[in-house]
């Protein structure tokens, strides 16, 4: 405890986590503003000082690029001149669509296009919740090994699976176990498990001298942090297909919408002309 008590404490310990903090969000501001303008800006007043630029083509340039850094921050719309903002803000104005709605839908929001939002293919929603699906089976089966009391191994030559708790050995998925007590007979066992006899007999060992207590909890805490880990990662995939369907549902929505009075107007047609 002490040891652990000193490194904490460590001057070296403090400047990495500050380290580690600053590039997080430097990695963050990059991720949502597409740019670090901003940043390099400071660095530069850092070292050259606070120097005015004269030249009002130039200040304009820098004015625009943090105007539409920020905006592209705040919103995380991809704008890449003011020309293109100001499309997008007509847009709106004319399809009577709020910022907030519009960036739930931002993966879909394309103003290079002509017609700003890009219509979602027909079967990402379902592929992104069959996704999200698969990976809360995936965060419910790792957490009961994560939760499990007992090792997983394998067979380096007869490659057969096996968990223990340091008292017992049995099947992973149940059918066959057996405890010490029963070693007396390991050609049995071998026939029953599928193990090489000399395995059976390693194992038997093992069980009868108590030798593979220390492995077997190395085994298990290894397991439950790393299923930890494993449904972390898990959970968070589960969210974000969750979140991306959902926004693709809401552009799929805003698509048809924009659309129907077209489709209508295309098909009245021929019905006034006969």
């Amino acid at each position: 405890m002490d040891s652990f008590s000193s490194f904490v404490q460590s001057p070296l310990f403090s400047r990495l986590s500050v380290a580690s903090l600053s590039v997080g969000l430097v990695a963050f501001f990059w991720w949502r503003a597409g740019s670090i303008h901003s940043i390099l800006e400071r660095l530069w007043l850092l070292i050259a000082g606070k120097t005015e630029v004269h030249n009002t083509d130039l200040k304009a340039i820098f004015q625009e690029n943090r105007d539409l850094e920020r905006f592209r921050f705040l919103y995380r719309l991809k704008v890449e001149t003011m020309k293109d903002v100001k499309k997008l803000v007509s847009w709106m104005g004319e399809n009577g669509i709020g910022m907030f709605r519009l960036q739930k839908m931002s993966a879909w929001i394309d103003v290079r296009t002509p017609e700003i939002l890009v219509q979602p293919p027909r079967h990402f929603v379902p592929i992104r919740l069959a996704i999200a699906c698969a990976s809360f089976l995936a965060m419910v089966c790792v957490g009961q090994l994560a939760a499990s009391q007992f090792a997983y191994f394998q067979m380096r030559e007869s490659k057969i699976w096996f968990k223990t708790d340091a008292t017992t050995i049995s099947a992973p998925l149940g059918g066959w176990t057996f405890t010490a007590a029963e070693c007396s007979n390991s050609s049995r066992l071998s026939q029953m498990t599928g193990f090489l006899e000399s395995e059976t007999e390693v194992i038997c060992k093992g069980l009868q001298g108590k030798s593979i207590d220390s492995l077997v909890k190395q085994t298990v805490k290894f397991q439950s942090w790393a299923g930890l880990v494993f449904m972390l990662i898990t959970l968070i995939t589960a969210i974000l297909n969750i979140l991306t369907a959902v926004a693709a549902q809401e552009a799929a929505r805003l698509w048809k919408r924009l659309h129907e009075p077209v489709h209508a107007l295309e098909n009245s047609v021929p019905c006034a002309e006969s």
